[in-house]
This record gives structure tokens, sequence and C-alpha cells, in this order.
């Protein structure tokens, strides 16, 4: 359905600024923006939940014209899925005052590549925009 198709493309792309704000801002000075939605909890939780969604349902409705059945929006589910994980993730641990060494763990392994997945996120959204046919875009 082409409607997912754009929700996919838009998803990543929104999400993948999201993560990367604070890089992007600094390098870009029109993104900075995209940092106060990293900032603000609430964006965080709703851009997390409708990417993390939209990512679920992509990768098992195909986009149009995809020929392959299987692999055909592989890369983009699988991004849109990390990008919310990550951002609920993030989210939840600033609300979190007392963490065990578990959880403390589990976000350290997830934050620290914040900023490379949200470029990459957003690159495979864009590409995705690009070559909508592509056998794993």
């Amino acid at each position: 359905m082409a409607q997912f198709y754009l929700l996919s493309v838009l998803a990543n792309i929104i999400a993948g600024l999201t993560l990367a704000g604070d890089y992007l801002g600094a390098k870009f000075p029109f993104l900075a923006s995209f940092r106060n939605l990293r900032e603000n909890r609430a964006s965080q939780i709703g851009i997390g939940i409708v990417t993390a969604s939209v990512g679920v349902i992509t990768f098992f409705v195909r986009a149009p014209g995809d020929t392959v059945p299987v692999a055909g929006d592989l890369l983009p589910s699988l991004a849109a899925i990390a990008q919310g994980i990550t951002l609920l993730v993030e989210s939840f641990r600033q609300k979190v005052e007392s963490r065990g060494p578990q959880a403390e763990k589990l976000t350290k392994a997830l934050l620290t590549y914040r900023v490379p997945a949200g470029i990459a996120g957003a690159s495979i959204g864009l590409l995705h925009f690009l070559f909508p046919a592509a056998a794993l875009l």
C-alpha cells in the first residue's frame, strides 16, 4: 500500500533526524529544531511509538512495486523498529530515577550509537524514497 510506503519514508527520516539532532544541529543550523524534539519527552514517545509501529506494519505489508515478496522493505522496516525502540528507551530512561545495573547496561548499549543509528535511519529513509523498487530498500 502506498500509504505505508510514505509513512515508512517519513517515519525513518523524522526519527533519524530526531536521534541525531544534537550532532546535526551543531553542523547544520537549519536542523537545530530536531534537537528540541529529542529533548521533549512527549515528542520522543510519540515519534518512537509511531516509528516502531510503522516498522512492524511495513515488515509484513509490501510496498507497491515490490518484486521480492520477503525482503522488499527489509532495511526500512528494521531501521524504523530500531529507531522507535531507541527513542522509547531514551525517553523512559529519563523518567526512571533508580536503575539497576541491568537497566544501566541496556541503556548504555542502546544509546551509545544513537547518532550513527539516526543518521543511518534518515539515510535509509531517503534512499527508500529515491529508489522505491530496490530489492532491499
